[in-house]
């Protein structure tokens, strides 16, 4: 698998051991050369971020269910379509691919045009996870090298952690899996059932680039959403939760209204 990072890493114009310095080396690189960003496809996130995600970037959408983690990656991935990117949907769940798309048929961004010309591809590991966890980072390598897309969703990334022996092995597979992605200078986003109070403390937290938490709270007997960005590597984001739309049009952020 390194061996594949390298040369993922020199093709973008990195020297070799430059390459084997890892995750920190390209931190820096995108100081020094200036950090590319994308367009998030989420109305009012990128004015929060410095006009979008750094590029390349792994960030996890966390929060607990119902909250829009699906909604907020897959809408990236449609709106990188429209802009002619190819896009990678990758479900660890036990339920098929056809079940998420059919979630995600009623919303006005979801065009099926994009999965008839594989613009959007969308990919069930489950079964792989369940009989061999052990090669998930090997199947995961395989579809990326496949289809060689601008964004990636994970979702959720969750099970990939139940399903390691460890968190020594999961700390691995992270860390290997991250550097991989970002040999491709892509954009990864990651949906994590976690707390808000308990992302700060979690390895996931730690060593992705990204954590946007979306919430929800009880006022006044109405049931609020919220989205905060806890950290983007790179920029200047606004802090603190502001509040969250979710409506047929999709995932959408009201930058100062709390």
């Amino acid at each position: 698998m390194r061996h594949i990072i390298i040369s993922r890493c020199t093709a973008l114009g990195l020297k070799e051991e430059d390459a084997r310095l890892g995750l920190s080396f390209l931190e820096d690189k995108m100081k020094e050369n200036g950090i590319k960003r994308i367009e998030s496809g989420i109305p009012g996130l990128d004015e929060m971020m410095e006009g979008g995600f750094p590029i390349p970037s792994f960030v996890m959408a966390a929060g607990e269910p119902g909250t829009g983690k699906t909604t907020f990656a897959v809408q990236s991935l449609f709106h990188g379509a429209k802009n002619g990117e190819r896009g990678l949907y990758i479900t660890a769940l036990s339920e098929p691919a056809w079940v998420v798309q059919k979630f995600l048929g009623h919303f006005t961004f979801y065009e099926n045009k994009f999965i008839e010309t594989k613009r959007i591809v969308f990919l069930d590991i489950g079964d792989a996870i369940k009989k061999q966890p052990s090669y998930i980072l090997n199947v995961l390598e395989k579809e990326i090298e496949k289809y060689k897309p601008k964004r990636i969703v994970i979702d959720p990334l969750t099970v990939m952690r139940i399903a390691m022996n460890n968190d020594r092995d999961y700390r691995d597979f992270l860390h290997d899996f991250m550097l991989f992605t970002k040999g491709f200078d892509c954009l990864t986003v990651v949906t994590g059932e976690v707390k808000h109070s308990n992302i700060a403390g979690t390895m996931d937290g730690y060593m992705v680039d990204g954590v946007i938490i979306l919430s929800y709270a009880e006022e006044e007997n109405i049931r609020r959403k919220y989205l905060e960005v806890l950290k983007m590597r790179g920029t200047r984001h606004l802090t603190g939760r502001h509040s969250l739309d979710i409506s047929k049009n999709g995932v959408a952020v009201q930058p100062g209204l709390r």
